[in-house]
């Protein structure tokens, strides 16, 4: 991408300068021009959100600032959105490539969404179990800010110097659920202070305090012993006491005041949002009646074949709950030890997993993929950070290591089908080595996780649709064990945000129909409870993923290819109707190159 310092792109207004907007309304000769103003319009709609630039790696001066969590922000970014559909609009489409075209449908999509949805901001939770600055913040000291020189340290410490304003945001954002009674369950704040005072504890000790003592060499000693009384005085001037704030406040005041509902539709106009919510992470519009009982009849279906698979070791005529209880009883399926889980998952993706990616993909990117374990409590079960962008941060799978033990042996390799290869990590690796596809579809906003679905779409239908595909690639056991826990999703998120479910009845379902250990389950429950609606995407995406591949087989016949299927959809990633578009476009191009070749015949 061009340096925001270095060319036009610099301005917020750079996509829609005279000579850019001009251009923009006309027809391109050359793609690659056109490809370019894509790479413009992605800086330009992603320069507000400073710390997404720096978790994509792009290390300029927005690695100085951070976010602004105001709602004269927000605003700011919807007008800007606004602005940028009306110029994409006058964009003569006829003149497109097909790529082009693509490109120009989803950028339109993305700007109607997050205009349409600009008021359910009102829902936002700045601060939950899931995220917040004791999550965020922490992270981008630890993973993700770039430290090779002087001049980026002194980034890191203007991020010091600015939290205490980013932390009054966040509390005038918080005094806002209150004063509007938008508030989020009680559940989902399980864990918030407990997380916020592990911030805390002797200045030498502290993770922001970490990154100052293994400098590289390129600083001289003057200069090190300079940063670090810096960071010293920063960290006690600004942020200890502004995190202390921000846990005090949540302590006192937001955790009385959180309601002790747990559904979506408690709250006031919570039907309306909680179908936005859905068709913001499904791309559809179906209704939570739909969803719920489209995951009533998968749920069967799979438990079906889980017990077909379980008669042929000797389980026969045992019902899914028999077949469960038996596998959670037999205590050669779990593991002793941390390090005992990661190696097991290390083993499986880089020496089974991996070698085999060549029989279903034509092309299979060499970076690896870091594994690594999380010790918080509350953390998910798994989740998959992507890389940087210049590759120097590699993809990283993360697991709950604390709860190492209930992490079952035969579950390792569905787990990994789905975060790593062919899953997560594959998919963004094919994404940012496509040339077709320009950067804001290759790195998507995905701060401030719980502000959905007033924000840039997360295409969460497609990358989950393709995680739960990827455990379709897989083998049996194992990809039954995850698949019945999307499929479950759609049962409880609609269950409890929808038609009445209490936790304890979600909590009884996904014990009876997924096998999985009760401490694992309470904390996917509780974020299906602080995320409502993205838990529904795996199984809807995974569900059109495969009828468009059997739309192929259908069309094509013996002329079907599993790699070419695989290549058009990850070079698609979005809404499930413009995947639709791609997939027929490939059918139409494959059917008249064969006609063309019988003509010549």
């Amino acid at each position: 991408l061009p340096d925001l310092q270095t060319h036009k792109g610099r301005d917020i207004l750079l996509a829609f300068d005279e000579d850019i907007g001009a251009g923009l309304t006309k027809a391109y000769e050359q793609d690659i021009i056109f490809g370019y103003e894509w790479q413009n319009l992605y800086q330009a709609v992603t320069i507000l959100s400073q710390t997404g630039w720096t978790g994509v790696g792009i290390n300029d001066n927005t690695a100085g600032r951070l976010d602004s969590y105001s709602m004269e922000h927000f605003e700011k970014r919807k007008v800007k959105c606004e602005e940028f559909l009306q110029r994409a609009e006058e964009i003569d489409a006829t003149s497109l490539s097909w790529d082009d075209l693509i490109n120009l449908k989803i950028f339109k999509q993305e700007m109607t969404t997050f205009i349409d949805n600009f008021h359910y901001m009102k829902y936002f939770a700045p601060v939950t179990f899931l995220a917040g600055p004791q999550k965020d913040f922490k992270r981008m000291v630890e993973k993700e800010m770039v430290l090779t020189s002087y001049n980026d340290y002194q980034k890191l410490l203007s991020r010091y110097g600015e939290f205490p304003r980013q932390a009054q945001e966040i509390i005038d954002l918080l005094k806002g659920n209150i004063e509007s009674g938008l508030m989020p369950s009680n559940w989902s704040m399980v864990g918030v202070v407990d997380q916020l005072d592990s911030l805390g504890g002797p200045v030498e000790d502290s993770v922001f305090y970490k990154p100052f003592l293994h400098t590289p060499l390129t600083i001289t000693r003057e200069q090190r012993t300079t940063l670090r009384h810096q960071a010293q005085e920063r960290i006690k001037q600004d942020l200890f006491p502004s995190f202390m704030k921000i846990r005090d406040f949540i302590q006192t005041e937001y955790i009385p005041a959180t309601r002790p509902e747990i559904a979506a539709s408690s709250l006031e106009g919570g039907d309306d949002y909680y179908q936005a919510v859905l068709k913001f992470h499904t791309s559809m519009n179906l209704t939570p009646q739909e969803i719920h009982n489209l995951g009533v009849t998968e749920v069967a279906r799979i438990e079906e074949e889980v017990q077909k698979t379980a008669a042929e070791i000797g389980m026969e005529g045992k019902t899914f709950s028999e077949i469960s209880q038996a596998l959670n009883k037999d205590s050669s399926q779990f593991y002793s030890s941390k390090d005992e889980m990661l190696s097991a998952f290390r083993n499986t993706v880089y020496n089974i997993i991996f070698p085999l990616m060549q029989q279903l993909f034509s092309t299979v990117p060499s970076d690896n993929v870091t594994i690594e374990g999380d010790d918080d409590p509350n953390s998910i079960f798994a989740r998959y950070n992507a890389p940087s962008m210049d590759g120097t941060r590699l993809g990283t799978f993360i697991l709950n290591s604390y709860i190492y033990d209930k992490h079952k042996k035969y579950e390792v390799t569905a787990l990994s089908l789905h975060e790593t290869f062919p899953g997560h990590h594959l998919h963004e690796l094919y994404m940012r080595m496509n040339p077709s596809t320009p950067s804001f579809r290759k790195f998507v906003d995905s701060n401030r996780v719980t502000d959905s679905p007033s924000k840039f779409p997360l295409h969460t239908v497609f990358t989950e649709g393709w995680g739960l595909y990827s455990e379709f690639l897989g083998e049996e056991m194992g990809r039954y064990s995850f698949e019945l826990l999307r499929a479950s999703r759609l049962v409880v998120d609609t269950g409890m945000h929808a038609l009445g479910w209490s936790r304890e009845r979600a909590v009884a379902f996904l014990l009876d129909h997924t096998g999985f250990s009760k401490e694992s389950i309470q904390i996917e429950i509780n974020r299906y409870i602080t995320m409502p609606g993205q838990a529904c995407s795996y199984k809807i995406g995974e569900i059109k993923i495969k009828e468009l591949r059997q739309k192929a087989q259908n069309a094509l016949g013996g002329l079907f290819r599993l790699f070419d299927y695989h290549d058009v959809v990850l070079s698609c990633t979005g809404p499930l109707n413009i995947l639709e578009e791609c997939v027929t476009h490939y059918i139409e191009r494959k059917i008249l190159d064969i006609e063309k070749v019988e003509e010549k015949e």
